[in-house]
């Protein structure tokens, strides 16, 4: 399994920059760039999410919990209505195998139904939310 030093250097040159060019688009120093591909030192956790933000790839991948490094993959803003639907057709066929309980009793399917209306307002506000965020 990769380093970390090693996932932040291959996600950075798959994104075809230098370190210079890297560290300004992370907002951190390019010794501290260095000390972190060189394994010398490792990013503390708030350092990790803006690497992985700048690198375009989760922060499981660079913590090597994940080798996928599609980024986008893991971006619900990113998804299109059919995937949506898709995912939310998945979690509903889950809740009703994996048999939902409301009171010791196994839900009906209405209930099953406003669960599913509720993730999926949920979802919908958190992109709302993250794309507020993004334009201050």
């Amino acid at each position: 399994m990769d380093s970390i030093g090693q996932r932040i250097r291959k996600a950075r040159l798959n994104l075809n920059l230098n370190q210079r060019e890297f560290a300004k688009k992370a907002n951190i120093s390019e010794a501290n760039l260095s000390r972190y591909e060189n394994e010398i030192r490792e990013p503390k956790s708030a350092v990790i999410s803006r690497l992985a933000e700048a690198l375009e790839v989760s922060a499981d991948y660079l913590l090597g919990i994940s080798d996928d490094m599609n980024y986008d993959k893991y971006d619900l803003s990113k998804k299109s209505t059919m995937d949506m639907e898709n995912l939310l057709k998945d979690i509903e066929s889950k809740l009703s195998t994996d048999g939902l309980m409301f009171c010791g009793k196994p839900a009906s399917k209405e209930s099953v139904d406003t669960v599913i209306k509720a993730i999926k307002i949920g979802i919908n506000m958190a992109i709302e939310d993250e794309k507020l965020r993004k334009d201050l």
